[in-house]
């Protein structure tokens, strides 16, 4: 029997008390924060602000600037899991990231934007995980490659996906939102025993109680399948 329960469904915005509200309203359990410049410079208030929730928590550092002081300290004070970069840093900045992080109980990830094979050098190097963004991995091979697929899968820490197919408009939507498709990505990830947080990553027009309530549904009807 397939182990549905040690995936997690989590939402992804910015640090709003109404979005925040809206997810715990409808039963979902955690969140990845889509971080901005002024968010990290408002450090305190978002701080409190994500304390005041009782989700378990990921990070997605701002895709631009260079933040690290700030950003390892929120992880920190949250207990975040994960944190997650894009491929936007100098090598010096990737190695003031490392020690800027050391002590810090928190997994450092590069999500493939342009190549699933992006994160292999810092995995290599730094022992850095992989967010994988199953959008983007979709793009880059023009459709769904079983075998391949699962064995990225198998060695990620972190999981983006949305309800985009090879061939649809569907970017950036939550996973509910092309359910059939949703249940097959989530079938591989199962399969490839993956375990962690899934991140639904849609669009701001997207974060809404009920598209919420529906995300926390299919989630709900995914895990009573196996049990």
């Amino acid at each position: 029997m397939s182990d549905n329960s040690k995936i997690l469904f989590a939402a992804k915005c910015a640090p709003q008390s109404s979005i925040f509200c809206d997810i715990e309203k409808a039963g979902l359990k955690a969140v990845e924060l889509f971080l901005s410049k002024e968010q990290l410079d408002d450090l305190y208030n978002t701080t409190q602000l994500c304390k005041a929730f009782p989700f378990r928590y990921a990070v997605h550092a701002p895709n631009s600037g260079f933040f690290t002081d700030k950003l390892a300290k929120l992880a920190e004070d949250i207990e975040a899991e994960i944190v997650v970069f894009h491929n936007i840093y100098w090598d010096d900045e990737w190695k003031n990231i490392i020690t800027t992080f050391n002590g810090i109980e928190t997994k450092l990830c590069i999500e493939n934007i342009y190549s699933i094979y992006e994160s292999s050098k810092f995995m290599r190097r730094y022992g850095f995980g992989s967010c994988l963004d199953l959008e983007h991995l979709q793009i880059e091979c023009a459709g769904v490659f079983e075998e391949e697929f699962t064995q990225f899968m198998k060695h990620a820490s972190h999981i983006h996906l949305t309800g985009y197919f090879y061939g649809s408009s569907l970017w950036h939507t939550h996973i509910h939102q092309s359910a059939e498709h949703g249940l097959y990505m989530l079938n591989l990830l199962t399969k490839s025993g993956y375990s962690g947080m899934v991140v639904s990553e849609a669009r701001v027009a997207l974060q809404t109680y009920d598209e919420f309530k529906k995300l926390h549904n299919f989630y709900q009807l995914w895990l009573s399948r196996e049990a």
